[in-house]
């Protein structure tokens, strides 16, 4: 009986939940402090959860307006994945009203929403000209500006991960 019960708890633990790399809120939670600094949890950030860096395991993306930046109000979103069995993340801060082609034209207030779109694989490589990328684009939008896409692309030669794509 008692094999039979250890068992079934281990089919429950394999089928169900989060699988070993799928990231977790705790490991999300960790990288945006990181990522954001000590007051990170004070703002209303959005979450969203899919495979952006195409390894078949679920990541997260995560972002919120602070008006904390002595340069203006900012958006800050981070990527957050396993790669090799450790927890990675690469933000990316992008400011309000800006000339900058990274910059958004809104002032934060909606927030920007985060989503997750994937594109054809011949799009992904004309809009950013690299083979390799995910197809699945993480969509920044601010009601006012161009769509931002970023792109994680695995094998960049690099220190980051996320490749910027604005028309």
């Amino acid at each position: 009986m008692r094999i039979v019960l250890i068992a079934f708890g281990c089919v429950f633990l394999w089928c169900g939940g989060a699988r070993a790399q799928d990231v977790t809120e705790g490991d999300l939670n960790a990288e945006m402090r990181f990522q954001g600094g000590q007051n990170v949890f004070r703002h209303d950030w959005q979450v969203e959860t899919g495979d952006v860096t195409c390894d078949g395991f679920q990541d997260k993306v995560a972002g919120y307006v602070s008006h904390d930046n002595p340069d203006g109000p900012m958006f800050l979103m981070a990527v957050v994945t396993h790669e090799d069995g450790k927890l990675v993340s690469e933000g990316v801060v992008t400011f309000f009203d800006s000339a900058n082609q990274m910059g958004l034209c809104g002032d934060g207030n909606p927030p920007p929403k985060i989503s997750l779109e994937r594109l054809m694989e011949e799009e992904v490589r004309e809009m950013t000209g690299i083979d390799g990328a995910c197809p699945v684009a993480i969509i920044l939008e601010d009601g006012m500006c161009d769509l931002h896409y970023y792109f994680w692309v695995p094998d960049w030669e690099e220190d980051r991960k996320l490749i910027f794509f604005r028309n």
